[in-house]
């Protein structure tokens, strides 16, 4: 086994693969289905063949720079373990904030009982650009009454996030609509998110190889500025957002300044304020909507609730 790995490492640290001795190790103990700390205590332990054959398959995979969560299928969020495959964006950590703030503005608009629960065409949360289903799986566990709608303009996206849904047992609780961000979904919320593509359209061509080559392009291309679909969705958020509800964007960490400019430029009555990051750079666009806020457009019944 410790041949195995040390040719392995070898051929990373040749590549230029970021951490090369911690990626050999997840990827062998995913072949052997023991613990990385398994492999450190039982460095002679023998590999079998078909092993071996697993092994290096991945390794060929992380050499032609497919990122590591695709090569496993697999990646953490929010403490949960989520799938992931070419079709769907990899969550990242820094999203976590977007779930933090939803269920911090869920659980105030629930204890201040501005809208009944049970009221028609009206759920907790919309997750706008679901991808893998991360955020919206994640607030669906941590708040296990609420009700959640989340769309996406990819219909394969979709796929893998009902699967996510399942797997973390709160499908019955969210509905997933393949929509181009909220056009023609007829609810209101008490909390919008969404992690939509917002790097500039210039920016993806220098993106690091495992991003550009393996990522889907739709999940990250934010036009000329990166809020192109920022832009849009802050227009929608009147027929969308209850009054008093709240909607959160993540965006790039230099797009602060122009994504508070328009917010102000859509909803001039609303509230717009930045959140930071761990490394403390510009990273959530916080809307809040007055409580007298008017609800526009009259919502259709079209789409049946949960």
């Amino acid at each position: 086994m410790q041949t195995a790995l040390r040719a392995a490492i070898a051929r990373f640290e040749e590549a230029g693969i970021d951490s090369p001795t911690l990626t050999a190790r997840v990827l062998l103990a995913v072949v052997l289905n023991r613990p990385r700390e398994w492999l450190v205590a039982h460095p002679d332990q023998p590999i079998e063949p078909a092993q071996q054959a697993a092994f290096d398959h991945l390794v060929q995979r992380t050499l032609a720079r497919e990122p590591l969560a695709y090569v496993l299928g697999r990646r953490e969020f929010y403490g949960l373990d989520f799938t992931v495959d070419p079709r769907v964006l990899i969550p990242r950590p820094e999203t976590e904030i977007l779930v933090d703030l939803a269920l911090a503005h869920l659980r105030r608009s629930i204890l201040s009982t501005a809208q009944p629960q049970s009221e028609e065409h009206v759920v907790d949360v919309i997750d706008v650009g679901t991808g893998s289903g991360a955020i919206a799986v994640a607030i669906a566990t941590c708040a296990p009454t609420a009700r959640v709608i989340a769309t996406d303009v990819s219909a394969e996206a979709l796929d893998v996030a009902r699967l996510n849904a399942a797997r973390h047992g709160v499908a019955e609780r969210i509905q997933f609509i393949t929509a181009d961000l909220l056009h023609d979904v007829p609810v209101r919320a008490r909390v919008i998110t969404a992690n939509l593509p917002y790097v500039t359209t210039e920016e993806i061509d220098v993106l690091p190889a495992e991003i550009q080559a393996h990522e889907p392009r739709i999940a990250l291309d934010g036009g000329p500025d990166g809020l192109s679909l920022v832009r849009r969705l802050l227009n929608q958020l009147p027929a969308h957002l209850l009054p008093g509800g709240a909607a959160f964007f993540e965006i790039g960490s230099a797009q602060g300044v122009a994504a508070l400019r328009a917010a102000a430029e859509a909803l001039p009555d609303a509230q717009a304020v930045l959140e930071k990051d761990w490394a403390g750079l510009d990273r959530v666009l916080s809307v809040f909507m007055p409580e007298g806020y008017p609800c526009h457009h009259p919502l259709s019944s079209r789409i049946p609730l949960l």
